[in-house]
C-alpha cells in the first residue's frame, strides 16, 4: 500500500493511531495532549479532532484489546483442497 494512495482523513487516521501505540508501548497514558505532542514531534498535521477521537478510543485497557484481538480472517487454501 502506497502512501500517497491514502486520503488526508486516512493518513490523519493512521498517524493518531500510531502516537497513540507509541504511548502505549512506551508505557504512558495515551492522551489527547500526548498524542498532539508526539505530532507536532514527527511534524504531522492532523485534523484538530482525531487527538481526542483516538485518546478515547484507545484509553484504559482499550489499546491492549485492539492488538490482542484477532482480525479479520485471511484466506484459509483453496476450497476442497487436501
Amino acid at each position: 500500500m502506497a502512501l500517497a494512495s491514502l486520503s488526508k482523513e486516512q493518513k490523519d487516521e493512521y498517524a493518531v493511531t500510531y502516537a497513540a501505540l507509541a504511548l502505549w508501548d512506551g508505557g504512558a497514558e495515551v492522551t489527547t495532549d500526548k498524542i498532539k505532542e508526539i505530532l507536532e514531534a514527527t511534524g504531522c498535521e492532523v485534523e484538530a479532532y482525531w487527538p481526542m477521537i483516538a485518546a478515547k478510543f484507545f484509553s484504559g485497557d482499550r489499546m491492549a484489546k485492539f492488538i490482542m484481538k484477532p482480525g479479520g480472517g485471511g484466506g484459509g487454501g483453496r476450497r476442497g483442497h487436501r
